[in-house]
């Protein structure tokens, strides 16, 4: 990109750009529980910087809950890290993220619940006929599955991304006592760990090589 980009307000203005929005993309992998995010899946415009993701749905276990096991919450290598430098991950990458995950976690922002209803029953609907070898075909009534138990299915799936974004939305803490013993917490403490996480090398080994964890 050094190399490529005509001038380096070129560069600042696409490393900012790009930095917001593979941060949005993370949030959304972390909210939804999405992995298999390889170099291939991924696109990116060079002269606005705005990222699209290729083939970005969450996959489902037998019981129609999200399932992922991927040891790190979203991509974020190295290569990443060192382009968008220090700042741009503590600054733009963070910041970004945090915001997004507020506007989810404000009181105003409960139709949020309502559309993620609507996202899960039409995915889970979808699920139910994507049968696994050797399973039964969905007869032809409500995709075979049951009403109560797919409202359940539903709001089980909803209020487990909820939870998952009240983690990392920024908390405010109290007045710290002047005779406290602790530092005081950071309202970003909860993005800051998960970027540590998708950063730590132990994790990012672990990864299938097909990811290239090292890219």
């Amino acid at each position: 990109m050094y190399k490529t980009l005509p001038s380096c307000n070129h560069l600042w203005a696409f490393r900012k750009q790009f930095a917001v929005q593979l941060a949005l993309s993370g949030f959304m992998s972390y909210m939804l529980q999405i992995g298999g995010r390889t170099p291939n899946k991924i696109l990116f415009a060079k002269n606005t910087g705005k990222v699209f993701q290729n083939d970005f749905h969450p996959a489902y276990d037998a019981n129609g809950m999200i399932e992922f096991n991927e040891p790190v919450p979203f991509r974020l290598t190295r290569n990443l890290q060192t382009f968008f430098t220090p700042f741009g991950v503590e600054g733009l990458f963070v910041s970004a993220m945090c915001a997004a995950a507020q506007s989810i976690v404000a009181p105003k922002s409960q139709h949020v619940q309502h559309h993620l209803a609507m996202f899960f029953r039409d995915e889970l609907l979808s699920w139910s006929w994507r049968r696994p070898p050797g399973m039964p075909s969905a007869p032809a009534s409500a995709g075979g599955i049951n009403p109560v138990e797919f409202e359940q299915k539903v709001t089980t799936n909803v209020e487990d991304v909820i939870r998952r974004i009240k983690r990392i939305a920024p908390q405010c803490f109290p007045e710290e006592d002047e005779n406290a013993t602790e530092p005081p917490q950071s309202v970003q403490r909860g993005v800051t760990e998960l970027v540590e996480a998708a950063l730590r090398p132990k994790s990012l080994c672990m990864m299938d090589p097909t990811w290239h964890p090292w890219f």
